[in-house]
């Protein structure tokens, strides 16, 4: 079984892709390159309006070629798109699955944690995507 305990309690920073400080999209991104060896695309160079995330634009939705959309169970490494909340069309968070129905994700207000995907979470789940295939 795969250990992600290193990668609790790590630090919010905008913008961030490394142990020292990061945020939820680079808490996949650092875990899919240490873990997996694979360099998923980094995105540190765009400036996010709120007209942007009202579209349901999420980062990930630019890359579908290399993700599909999967249902339960959940693998390892499977993606979690959540809403901001269960009443919001905003699509602002991620986390990525540790087994389990659990998954690892930080906000600007806590330091990465481990959470279950239990009914406060499966109420503001958007979609779950899996990576298939690298295109280099």
């Amino acid at each position: 079984m795969t250990n992600f305990k290193e990668y609790i309690g790590l630090q919010y920073k905008n913008l961030g892709r490394n142990k020292a400080g990061i945020d939820c999209y680079g808490l996949p991104w650092l875990i899919y390159f240490e873990k997996r060896g694979i360099e998923l695309p980094d995105f540190t160079e765009l400036l996010y309006d709120k007209d942007w995330y009202k579209t349901k634009n999420h980062i990930l939705e630019n890359i579908y070629d290399r993700w599909e959309e999967v249902c339960s169970p959940y693998k390892l490494y499977d993606l979690f798109l959540f809403y901001k909340s269960s009443t919001s069309e905003i699509v602002n968070h991620i986390g990525i699955c540790t087994g389990d129905e659990k998954f690892i994700h930080i906000s600007s207000r806590y330091s990465s944690m481990e959470s279950q995907l239990d009914d406060y979470w499966k109420n503001r789940l958007y979609k779950v995507l899996r990576y298939k295939k690298d295109d280099k």
